[in-house]
């Protein structure tokens, strides 16, 4: 059991990193509206694709096809011209084998920069 279990995570990070093993210039920013910058959409993609992953099985196919604000930036705090605090939360659409994911990603500000929130339970399939 344990040696199926320590297999399948090896897989899902396998077939996660042949997706993310794209040339970071031609896949970034994603398609869509997202106004999270280059960097923190490459750090969230994992993040993304992995919680797909637990909505599919063993698929190794996954593009986000869309990105775009549900929730413009809020609670906004500045430095300067910098914003060091807030929050806004985007959706983005993911196609994995065919199948089409939505995926809702809050984004936090702060002093030390940004970061993303995501539940795989809030994932939702289009039909």
């Amino acid at each position: 059991m344990k040696k199926l279990i320590i297999t399948t995570i090896f897989l899902t990070f396998s077939l996660i990193n042949s997706c993310l093993a794209q040339d970071f210039n031609k896949v970034f920013p994603l398609p869509g509206k997202s106004i999270a910058n280059n960097k923190l959409q490459y750090d969230t993609l994992r993040a993304v694709y992995m919680a797909v992953g637990t909505q599919t099985t063993g698929c190794g196919n996954m593009k986000v096809i869309d990105t775009k604000v549900i929730k413009p930036p809020y609670n906004l705090k500045y430095v300067g011209e910098k914003a060091v605090e807030g929050f806004w939360e985007e959706l983005w659409t993911v196609n994995a084998c065919s199948e089409i994911y939505n995926v809702p990603v809050k984004f936090i500000l702060d002093e030390t920069g940004a970061s993303y929130v995501l539940s795989p339970k809030n994932i939702y399939k289009s039909y």
